[in-house]
């Protein structure tokens, strides 16, 4: 890991630092009250390497002021800085100074802007040269994030997400569901050539189409079944008729007489009035059929609309479990997680209690002489050790009181988590039970009226297409008294004139009445019947087809899920103190990308500065380790901090403290 260190600096004219030098340590302390210049230390050093101020800003004044709030002009502005990397010293210098031009013809000066120069190791650079040198060292957002405690978390929420994904390394979706589990086969394929969530897009854009298409089949069974009627064939049988009379009448000008024709044609007449009796009995009880099974056809589109409204019911209700069922395992999650974070905040203790290194045994000894003391001082450096004895006594017990305090509270709320998590989860077995009891219940109506639909439907395809009359009374005697007239006209035929004409007149005939009896043929409910099954084979494909896109689904929130804990349990092994939530599972059961810092289930934002000052060090801790390099950490408001709250760091670290100093104090020490 590159090591790099702050030695020392020299800040002259900066803001409201005139003449100042810092000799830093591994650990360094700096005292003040407010507005005495702490911050400025920090300002200075991020001013020197990046001319941005500790939170990133190039828009800030680092001239100073006079008394009267003015800028002071005419002054240079100097910082210098020494620094290690590794084991190799730098001394880096800035200087800015202000360009005055005097004006043409006159004694006034004008101001053109300001000017900077830079050095390293005493030699001149430019400023690209400078900044190359810097950027060669590190990078400006790294060293940002690892020197400055609040610079990670004041990033947008997805760039936060996009630094801590490194910590798992680059596992393409493929390579995770490979990792994970067998069932998750099915899927590899698809993930090779997209996203998780070009995937949900597409199954769910394709189950969306699919249950338009369950939804509007019902309807064209209603559609087509409305078809089903009688056909007016009897409209059909006296055209025919008719033009039978004709080629009747026709075929008797061929062979019979004129003579006789008179006659013929009555008895042709009185045949096609007995036809026209014989259609009105047709069509009559052709209406008779229709009208009963008119009754069965309604029933039979009823059934299929109620099958289809249970069939919907059903898949609202498997989508309504579904997301139950993720509830209730999130809160599951969530009881486990907290009785991770209840034992672990139960086996915390506070560090023994280690006295005071005992007065050393020249205490007393002038260093210089050698001799004893006057007995005032004497007493004086006695009555000193004693009271930093008990001053640090009490502090310890302070401190372990403190302790004990916050440790109880942090158990009482993790109790009351975890049993309103455990009620939560409860409440949520309790429904999901009666959804399936639910469900269980629309099960048996759906076998209930599958049957009803079934038996509804072998009833209609019980239906003839036409009526039979071949056992009608009045039928047989009209029918045989049509064919007695059939017989006189034959008996009566003679043979006639204009055979050639009558012959084409007679083709032309045949050929209408064949086509009407075709027409005939094909009124029948045939094919109307053989759509309708089409359709029922349809729907039965579609249903299906809709179970298969809800499986995969299912299959790609479940990868999600599984990919989300493992990323989720990865990148919080990097960190002690804090754990990062990456994933919110929607109420629908949905996964959505989120990225929030918490410590022990609470949000950051609502940490006392102490708490978010140790969790700003796991965090640059972590980060430092990622990046494989280590920077001076500036700590501000240090104060709220304890050392026995305070991680373990390898970096150098600058304390910036709050006291009634009114003038700055610098205490350093090393390792």
């Amino acid at each position: 890991m590159k090591q790099i260190k702050l030695l020392s600096m020299h800040i002259q004219n900066f803001k409201g630092c005139k003449d100042r030098k810092i000799e830093f340590g591994d650990k360094t302390r700096i005292f003040g009250a407010n507005a005495t210049g702490k911050t400025t230390v920090f300002d200075s050093f991020t001013w020197l390497l990046f001319g941005k101020d500790s939170l990133g800003s190039t828009d800030f004044d680092v001239r100073p002021l006079d008394a009267d709030g003015k800028m002071i002009n005419s002054i240079e502005i100097s910082v210098e800085a020494k620094i290690s990397v590794d084991s190799d010293e730098y001394e880096l210098k800035k200087v800015q100074k202000q360009k005055w031009v005097k004006k043409h013809g006159t004694d006034t000066r004008v101001f053109q802007g300001n000017v900077n120069e830079f050095e390293i190791n005493g030699y001149p650079k430019s400023q690209k040269d400078f900044k190359d040198f810097i950027s060669g060292i590190i990078d400006e957002d790294v060293f940002n994030m690892i020197t400055n405690l609040n610079a990670f978390n004041a990033l947008a929420w997805k760039k936060q997400r996009e630094i801590l994904m490194k910590f798992v390394g680059s596992f393409s979706d493929v390579e995770i569901a490979e990792g994970l589990d067998e069932k998750y086969a099915k899927l590899i394929p698809e993930l090779k050539i997209a996203n998780t969530e070009d995937i949900l897009k597409k199954y769910t854009k394709a189950k969306t189409a699919l249950n338009k298409d369950m939804v509007e089949i019902p309807a064209r069974i209603d559609e087509i079944s409305k078809q089903l009627v009688i056909a007016d064939v009897g409209a059909l049988e006296v055209e025919k008729t008719a033009k039978e009379v004709a080629l009747q009448k026709v075929e008797d000008e061929i062979s019979g007489g004129a003579g006789k024709l008179e006659e013929i044609n009555k008895k042709r007449e009185e045949i096609l009035n007995l036809k026209f009796h014989i259609s009105e009995i047709q069509n009559e009880e052709n209406q008779k059929l229709f009208d009963k099974s008119k009754i069965v056809r309604d029933n039979l589109n009823a059934r299929n609309r109620e099958l289809s409204n249970v069939k919907r019911e059903i898949g609202n209700l498997s989508d309504e479990i579904k997301a139950v069922h993720n509830m209730y395992e999130a809160q599951e999650r969530e009881k486990d997680k907290l009785l991770v974070e209840w034992r672990s905040e139960k086996a915390k203790t506070f560090p023994e209690f280690v006295p005071l290194d005992p007065l050393p045994e020249r205490a007393t000894i002038c260093p210089t002489c050698g001799r004893e003391l006057a007995e005032d001082v004497k007493k004086k450096i006695l009555d000193d050790y004693e009271a930093s004895v008990e001053l640090h006594q009490n502090k310890y017990s302070e401190d372990k009181a403190k302790f004990e305090e916050t440790r109880a509270k942090k158990l009482e709320q993790i109790e009351k988590d975890g049993k309103e998590a455990a009620a939560s989860r409860d409440k949520l077995k309790a429904n999901e039970a009666e959804l399936h009891k639910k469900m269980d219940e629309l099960n048996i109506q759906l076998a209930d009226t599958q049957k009803k639909y079934d038996d509804a439907k072998a009833e209609l395809d019980k239906f003839p297409t036409k009526a039979d009359i071949s056992e009608n009374a009045e039928y047989k005697a009209t029918n045989e008294k049509i064919s007695t007239l059939e017989k006189e006209i034959e008996e009566m035929s003679v043979e006639s004139t204009g055979k050639t004409e009558l012959e084409a007149k007679k083709a032309v005939l045949k050929d209408e009445i064949a086509e009407i009896a075709g027409k005939i043929v094909a009124a029948d409910n045939s094919k109307v019947k053989e759509r309708i099954a089409e359709l029922e084979a349809e729907q039965k494909e579609v249903g299906q087809k809709i179970a298969e896109q809800e499986q995969m689904i299912d299959l790609v929130e479940d990868f999600i899920r599984a990919k989300m804990n493992m990323i989720s349990e990865k990148i919080n092994e990097m960190f002690k103190i804090v754990s990062f939530k990456l994933f919110d599972v929607q109420i629908n059961g949905g996964i959505k990308e989120t990225c929030e810092c918490t410590v022990n289930g609470v949000p950051l934002s609502s940490l006392n500065n102490g708490h978010r000052i140790v969790a700003g060090l796991d965090i640059i801790h972590s980060l430092s380790n990622l990046y494989e390099v280590s920077c001076p950490i500036f700590v501000d408001n240090a104060e709220s901090i304890n050392d026995f709250n305070v991680p373990k760091m390898d970096a150098q670290m600058v304390y910036l403290m709050v006291t009634d100093d009114k003038e700055l104090k610098v205490e350093s020490e090393d390792k």
